[in-house]
């Protein structure tokens, strides 16, 4: 339960606030239009006003405050708001990639149309005028993205107290995405046009471990157990950065097949320690998706790398009668949820079944 009191005071120019709210002493000499109180019964409808606020959560100190309006205009806010979430980045409490779609969702869509009005006056109508004019072209969770890191940058103003509340967003229902994979004889075909073996080999262990991309790419020898057969994952690539954590922050032992353990044995070691490189340093993941495009599209394949690795492992595993709780175990998933989306892969076992009820008439 909130609590406030507040006192109409006098001074030699014009009527104020005494508030003390949540145990903090504010002082309050206008209203949220910057109003002076120059009479007791505006002052009087003001407190009448704050205690509306405070009853329906919306109250804010600083809508009442002296600080300039330029610093809650949307650009000037976002400027200063991402120059936060940097910072955050360098003590490793969020991801690179975080910073860069929040930069390139900030620069191309939100700060083009919500330019120069101020964080305070962004309501409800404002929220969905602003969602139906996105592009066509833009999937749905690249929408629900965008949302998200303007509704991230409210709730922390509202956490600063820079606002009252945060406005009710419209609903955007995630419809589930199509999930592509390749059988083994696409991935054989799209492996022979991969001209760099290094390269090659790191797609066959991502095609055959399921490791997410960034892990393999952060795989160092020290990290590898040829005698047990199995990989101990505790790092990964954020970007291009090598940071010792994983995407889930934990540590876990992938197993090898001999397959595998006989093409890393066969990879030549650089002096940086990393297992996949190119000049002594990782791959970039930029480098990945070009060798992959290329060699796709001269096999004639046509999906993303982590669907044709880590997606297509699961399916494969799934499609030939794997249990769900062992495809979580090897791709490393921490819940169930994460790999009940391969269930319906299961297309040899509802083969079976309908070819069993054709035979039974």
């Amino acid at each position: 339960m909130l609590t406030m009191k507040g006192i109409i005071r006098h001074n030699r120019a014009n009527f104020y606030i005494d508030l003390w709210w949540e145990g903090e002493r504010f002082r309050l000499y206008s209203d949220r239009g910057g109003e002076p109180l120059d009479s007791e019964r505006r002052a009087d409808r003001l407190l009448s006003h704050i205690r509306y606020e405070i009853d329906h959560g919306t109250f804010s100190p600083s809508d009442y405050s002296k600080q300039p309006r330029t610093a809650l205009r949307f650009e000037n806010f976002t400027a200063a708001w991402l120059q936060r979430q940097e910072q955050r980045a360098k003590q490793r409490l969020l991801a690179n990639e975080y910073i860069r779609s929040s930069k390139s969702y900030l620069n191309n869509y939100l700060i083009p149309f919500f330019s120069g009005k101020s964080v305070k006056d962004i309501y409800e109508g404002m929220l969905e005028d602003f969602m139906l004019q996105l592009p066509d072209h833009l999937s749905t969770k690249t929408r629900h993205n965008i949302m998200a890191i303007l509704h991230k940058m409210l709730s922390d103003a509202l956490n600063r107290r820079e606002i009252g509340r945060v406005p009710r967003f419209p609903k955007l229902e995630l419809t589930e995405p199509e999930i592509k994979w390749l059988q083994p004889e696409e991935q054989n075909a799209l492996l022979a046009e991969v001209d760099c073996p290094i390269m090659r080999a790191l797609f066959q262990f991502l095609m055959w471990t399921g490791c997410r991309h960034g892990e393999a790419r952060a795989l160092r020898w020290e990290k590898l157990n040829f005698q047990e057969g199995y990989a101990v994952i505790s790092a990964g690539m954020d970007g291009e950065v090598y940071r010792e954590s994983t995407k889930e922050k934990n540590v876990r032992l992938l197993p090898l097949s001999d397959r595998v353990i006989d093409t890393i044995r066969g990879l030549p070691r650089s002096l940086s320690g990393f297992v996949f490189t190119v000049s002594g340093s990782p791959f970039t993941m930029k480098q990945v998706w070009r060798a992959w495009s290329r060699a796709g599209k001269k096999a004639g394949v046509s999906v993303k790398p982590y669907q044709g690795t880590r997606h297509s492992l699961a399916s494969q595993l799934v499609n030939n009668g794997e249990s769900l709780g062992v495809v979580q175990e090897i791709l490393g998933h921490k819940t169930a949820d994460m790999v009940r989306r391969y269930a319906k892969f299961k297309m040899g076992t509802l083969r079976d079944a309908l070819n069993r009820r054709v035979e039974n008439g």
